[in-house]
């Protein structure tokens, strides 16, 4: 079964957007698929229900050790369970601070669980804290959304030197799938980037570039995948293709 982080510490990437389609995707190719919200700002949930408010999240599963089963929430609009995010997730260093194996809590939690799963995709928080930690030692893979442009570069930077620290000090080690080319413009600064990636860090960038389109932010505010609102747009057939190469 595939554990897949999607994770940038810098914001404005289309991490949610592309953690939300990828498994809206893997659910239509018949997956059975969960999506962990471990992001504060909690976009993924709001994108998928709303406004809606939930007793329970991804918090308590870390904090409280509480089961995911009791937890998860269903979309059926989108076809797959959700963990839902909030914004105490913020807070979560401070509450675990003294507490022994706090970076497997997650992993554990996971285990309980993970027969009754194809994939598991978690949208990490905009930080390299204990959550990420949480995500990337529960995680077999990562996937890093990056948008065209100089900063983002710097950002693949603290990502391998994280998954370096913690294949040395905590002994997990995670296949890094690739880098995702998001809000695509053909201009010349997309393909220096793109180019610099792949000489400077050997990763593989995938093939699919996700473009840039007002199409994304309408099935946001609509609360429904970009497949359903816009099936026709090359963002939606990007997201498809992306989503079936990340199966193989």
């Amino acid at each position: 079964m595939s554990i897949m982080s999607i994770i940038n510490q810098k914001g404005g990437v289309a991490k949610t957007t592309t953690a939300i389609n990828v498994a809206h995707a893997w659910a239509q190719m018949g997956k059975r698929v969960l999506l962990l919200d471990l992001d504060p700002q909690a976009s993924a949930t709001k994108s998928i229900f709303g406004d809606r408010e939930f007793d329970q999240t991804s918090f308590d599963v870390i904090v409280h050790r509480t089961s995911i089963s009791k937890v998860l929430v269903t979309s059926e609009d989108f076809g797959f369970d959700v963990v839902p995010g909030e914004v105490l997730l913020s807070g979560v260093d401070i509450q675990l601070a003294a507490q022994f194996g706090r970076e497997k809590f997650l992993k554990k939690s996971i285990q309980a669980i993970r027969n009754k799963y194809d994939a598991i995709i978690i949208d990490c928080s905009p930080t390299l804290g204990l959550l990420t930690v949480n995500a990337l030692m529960a995680s077999t893979e990562i996937l890093i959304p990056i948008c065209p442009e100089y900063f983002s570069l710097k950002g693949i930077e603290l990502i391998l030197d994280t998954l370096k620290n913690i294949r040395s000090g905590l002994g997990h080690s995670i296949v890094l799938k690739g880098i995702v080319i998001t809000r695509y413009k053909n201009r010349k600064v997309v393909k220096d980037v793109i180019a610099r990636v792949e000489e400077q860090y050997g990763l593989k960038v995938f093939s699919d570039y996700i473009p840039d389109t007002i199409a994304v932010e309408e099935a946001h505010h609509l609360h429904i995948p970009l497949a359903k609102h816009a099936p026709s747009s090359k963002a939606s057939k990007a997201y498809h293709a992306l989503a079936k190469e990340l199966l193989l």
